[in-house]
């Protein structure tokens, strides 16, 4: 039976229970990063761009760092860079959740290993 039984693990993290990092919220740094766009890192995220500038917003007030450098649009276009605190962010997270699946997935064989 455990071959149908499979444990999940989602991480967030809270300011006055509020969340303001998730893997989701990461990821979606993380493709502004690479896109150095909002509107390109909402369209790989499958999301509509208000939400993510919803989310970006408010991860900046319950952090209370400036996440982006945005650029207006214009001749070149505009853009969007992550601030330095981003990126510290990212690699804290990163550090928090690393092997968290596997302790998950060894956990809930120790547990489950009667089924």
């Amino acid at each position: 039976m455990t071959n149908a039984l499979a444990p999940h693990i989602n991480l967030w993290v809270t300011h006055e229970e509020e969340v303001v990092l998730s893997g989701w919220r990461i990821a979606l740094l993380e493709a502004i990063a690479a896109t150095g766009s909002i509107s390109a890192a909402a369209d790989q995220l499958q999301v509509n761009y208000r939400v993510a500038w919803s989310k970006i917003k408010e991860m900046e007030h319950g952090l209370g760092v400036a996440l982006l450098t945005t650029h207006i649009g214009g001749s070149h276009g505009g853009g969007a860079e992550l601030t330095p605190a981003a990126l510290e962010f990212i690699r804290r997270y990163r550090l928090l959740s690393a092997g968290l699946d596997e302790w998950v997935q060894q956990r809930f064989a120790e547990v489950f290993a009667d089924l």
